[in-house]
């Protein structure tokens, strides 16, 4: 919810800029200052924020049940984005004055710190015999034709990668996928009857496993899918999108 209501309005205040830009430009006597309306921008992180504090509250149902869930960085992310409303919007309407310099020095280092964590988290599967490097292009993995499945990490760096796991060969046991898109994309398909345990977390990019997305600034989640039924073979995914994006999708058949 939170990120469709955010492409929503940003592409509102680009149309109504466009539109004001263009008035000024073609109708005389029109000449509305941008400048003015542009003091109102904190109004977008605001409502954003506030958009996304309630969607990080929330549940889905599937055939296990209906689940709870509490997604903790996309509340983490709608603070920070309420805050960064209300501070820069109370200063531009005169309301308090407030030195805005130390926010930016604090906020960028933290992303950092964050981006940097978020590299070296995660189970090494560097012992497995999978795994790719994709940088300023693409590469695919798997397909229609029965392939086997192996541990290991898989890298896109300002490129994509597209794994098919809907015709792979799972050993028994645990496979470790680990899914690092920088600045790129990596799109997974699974078979609806795989047993899956989802590790996902966001800086400044998307998560998506099936119909849940985390994002923004940071965001994360952990999913444990098909496990009630003490499978043999399991598929550990552990996927992190750094400016970037990481899409998980179940196809059914």
């Amino acid at each position: 919810m939170g990120f469709t209501v955010g492409r929503f309005l940003i592409g509102l205040v680009v149309v109504v800029i466009g539109v004001i830009l263009l008035l000024n430009n073609l109708v005389e006597g029109i000449d509305i200052d941008v400048r003015e309306i542009l003091q109102f921008w904190p109004v977008i992180p605001l409502i954003l924020g506030i958009s996304w504090l309630f969607a990080s509250f929330g549940s889905t149902s599937s055939e296990e049940g209906k689940k709870v869930f509490f997604s903790w960085g996309q509340f983490i992310t709608a603070i920070i984005a309420i805050t960064i409303g209300v501070l820069f919007l109370g200063r531009n309407l005169g309301f308090f004055e407030v030195d805005t310099r130390m926010f930016w020095n604090l906020f960028w280092p933290a992303i950092l710190i964050l981006i940097g964590f978020s590299l070296l988290r995660g189970r090494s599967s560097s012992s497995g015999k999978g795994g790719r490097f994709a940088f300023m292009g693409g590469t695919n993995v798997g397909g229609s034709e029965p392939w086997k499945l192996e541990s290991g990490s898989y890298f896109a760096f300002m490129g994509g990668i597209d794994i098919d796991l809907t015709s792979a060969e799972i050993a028994e046991g645990e496979t470790v996928l680990d899914l690092t898109a920088l600045m790129g994309g990596i799109d997974v398909k699974i078979p609806g009857d795989l047993a899956v345990i989802y590790e996902g977390s966001a800086v400044l990019g998307g998560v998506t496993f099936k119909d849940q997305e985390d994002g923004g600034l940071v965001g994360g989640r952990r999913v444990e899918h098909n496990l009630d039924k003490s499978p043999a073979s399991i598929v550990r995914i552990q996927a992190r999108a750094i400016m970037g994006g990481v899409e998980i999708k179940e196809v059914q058949g």
